[in-house]
């Protein structure tokens, strides 16, 4: 009997087990009121945005998040079919196969015994997850549209698509300047150009095919265009504009005809051709009705009497460029300064510099003086410059207000360009105190270029341009005191975003938050060493982008580091492109970015991702080095779960300090 009840309540206690553990066991893990219980378990998408153009080819990247997984459970994620890792806060990140056109992903999430599980692979698919072993199942369809790449012209259908960079409804032109013109259109075909009551009939040639360069591949990832992404059917030509030409509105027209009948013919026939092929000839081109024209989308002034005039520069700081909204010419041009303008594209003035140096202002920055005004001519006669502490300062007395320009030619090269100032120059008065400057010499490239070039005896800390009245000043900021040691050195740490919040990682991590924590353990490990550190921002609270340098200048800065976490364009692959990188703008920041770098790379081992020349507001400024350092990229999950570790967060600080100290000792060691 005793046995027999044992046995009995064995037997109960074995259907219990049977019949209830499974449920007890799903229903016991932490994920049971998220993800099992509550409805509102879901696959979270961070980025790209639901309907968001996406300017990629063939492959992009999606990441987000899912419920994070339990000690037993965990969800098995599959995009478009393809399996993707989820790590275990639930982040994700993939990079996939895109077509042109309206584009879904399609999410699904599968909650299962992660043990069971584990061994899923790139290759694995969602019916390698039996049906019996899903507790749960995420789904999701996500649309993006990716723009269709350009193609070729059907050499079946004749027209002219559009116009190449075209200017903004206005073009002005003066003699001796050369108008080029560049369409799309049917490739084969005879293509030429007029310019209403100016010229007629100007040639145009077909160019070999045309890649589409993509920026973020050639910056930030690998690869050249494939031939698939070349365009055929570009024409381009020129006319050089003679002095006696005159138009105050005029329109370019554009003609395409199609391959004569004789070229179609002759891909049928093998040289040398018979005379009696030759007599065909006349008979065998395109008649006036084959002919298809359109008109430019802006109006030509050529030799228009209204240039030049001279522009007041009205910003309280300028940018002057190479070529409407391109590359920076020169840089923080104060307001008042006089230039002539000679022609204009678009919402662009193009100002002569010099006999042969030209460069562009937008139009909203500069005030058009009355004609007969001329921007000011300097006859420079003395140079004189005075030693301080902490700088050395050139004194140029000039006429007027100048355009300039400041080249680094290397460590211990600087020039001082000035534009339309001449020699006169007869005494340079040195500061005998002084040992910072090894020689200056001016010297007149050519007319309305003045230029006064510098060797130091030790490299180029920073240096500040300004004018007082009419007299331009240049001073080259010293190196701190007691060089080598970061003790009292004046150090701005600066949080990249704050309102903006940067880049956002898988799981909703913010940059503007892990910039911030980085931040402020850089903060203290600087403080521990002795260096006077101020921050551009200790909070959440917002700084504009252009009140950060400006704080760096107002407290007489020795160094500028601004840190930031690093996402990626559209396009490039994750999985191989990412790692540490640091930024910089001008030469003399280039031993700190080596520095940090290099120390940071070693200290993080996340693979270095490269030193980089960076047009960046930040690094601009000239009077102390300044870097900004990626540290991480936020959007892998691994990398971002890292960020919220403050002992990752210190670790970054301590690279970043190491590369400060080697900055500063290797500096000291070459001046």
């Amino acid at each position: 009997m005793f046995l027999k009840n044992i046995f009995r309540s064995s037997f109960i206690w074995a259907f219990l087990l049977i019949v209830f553990v499974p449920f007890v066991y799903v229903f016991s893990t932490s994920l049971t009121p998220d993800d099992i219980h509550n409805a509102k378990a879901e696959i979270k998408v961070v980025y790209p945005k639901e309907g968001q153009i996406v300017y990629a080819s063939d492959s992009t990247f999606i990441f987000g998040n899912v419920p994070a997984e339990d000690k037993d459970l965990a969800y098995k994620l599959f995009i478009n079919e393809s399996y993707v890792k989820v790590y275990p806060d639930g982040g994700f990140i993939a990079f996939l196969p895109i077509a042109p056109g309206q584009f879904s992903f399609q999410l699904d999430a599968y909650l299962v015994n992660k043990k069971k599980y584990q061994y899923l692979s790139a290759k694995s698919l969602p019916r390698d997850i039996q049906t019996k072993d899903i507790l749960r199942h995420l789904s999701q369809q996500f649309f993006i549209k990716i723009p269709e790449p350009g193609q070729s012209i059907p050499v079946d259908s004749l027209q002219i698509k559009k116009e190449i960079n075209p200017p903004n409804k206005f073009l002005a032109l003066q003699k001796g300047e050369r108008l080029q013109v560049t369409f799309q259109g049917t490739p084969g075909g005879h293509a030429w150009f007029s310019i209403s009551d100016v010229v007629d009939s100007v040639p145009m040639v077909e160019t070999i095919p045309v890649s589409q360069p993509y920026w973020g591949a050639s910056v930030f990832g690998y690869g050249a265009t494939s031939d698939s992404l070349q365009i055929k059917g570009i024409y381009t030509g020129f006319y050089e504009i003679p002095y006696d030409a005159y138009s105050d509105s005029a329109v370019i027209h554009y003609f395409l005809a199609p391959p004569s009948k004789f070229e179609i013919l002759r891909r049928y026939l093998l040289p040398p051709y018979e005379e009696e092929d030759r007599k065909l000839l006349p008979y065998l081109t395109y008649t006036n009705d084959d002919i298809i024209d359109t008109v430019s989308s802006y109006y030509i002034s050529i030799n228009d009497s209204t240039f030049p005039f001279t522009v007041l520069f009205s910003d309280s700081v300028q940018i002057i460029r190479y070529a409407p909204g391109k590359g920076y010419f020169s840089i923080f041009q104060p307001q008042g300064v006089e230039a002539l303008a000679v022609g204009a594209k678009g919402d662009w003035y193009k100002i002569r510099l010099s006999q042969t140096q030209f460069a562009w202002v937008n139009k909203k920055s500069v005030k058009k003086l009355p004609h007969g005004i001329l921007p000011p001519t300097s006859y420079l006669s003395t140079i004189r410059y005075y030693n301080a502490n902490d700088k050395v300062t050139f004194e140029f007395p000039l006429s007027g207000k100048h355009p300039f320009r400041i080249i680094e030619d290397d460590q211990r090269h600087i020039r001082i360009q000035l534009f339309g100032v001449i020699s006169n120059t007869d005494w340079i008065r040195y500061d005998f105190s002084d040992s910072l400057i090894n020689l200056a010499r001016w010297s007149q490239p050519e007319e309305n270029l003045y230029e006064l070039n510098l060797k130091l005896n030790q490299n180029i800390w920073g240096y500040d341009t300004y004018y007082q009245g009419n007299n331009f000043y240049f001073q080259i900021n010293k190196p701190p005191k007691n060089l080598k040691k970061i003790k009292g050195k004046i150090i701005v740490i600066d949080p990249g975003h704050s309102s903006d919040p940067g880049a956002i990682g898988p799981t909703g991590l913010r940059e503007a938050d892990a910039n911030l924590g980085i931040a402020l353990a850089l903060r203290d490990k600087l403080v521990s060493k002795g260096a006077k550190v101020l921050m551009t921002r200790s909070d959440t609270g917002n700084v504009p982008l252009y009140d950060r340098p400006a704080i760096a200048k107002a407290s007489n800065a020795d160094l500028f580091i601004s840190i930031h976490n690093n996402a990626l364009p559209d396009g490039i692959n994750p999985f191989v492109n990412n790692g540490t990188s640091t930024y910089y703008y001008h030469p003399h920041s280039l031993l700190l970015a080596r520095a940090i770098q290099g120390e940071l790379t070693k200290t993080l081992k996340l693979g270095d991702y490269g030193l980089y020349h960076g047009n960046l507001a930040v690094d601009r400024p000239t009077q102390y080095p300044a870097v900004l350092v990626e540290c991480d990229f936020i959007i892998l999950p691994q990398q971002e779960a890292l960020l919220r570790i403050d002992k990752f967060r210190k670790k970054i600080a301590k690279g970043i300090v190491k590369g400060i100290e080697k900055f500063l000792k290797d500096f000291d060691r070459n001046k």
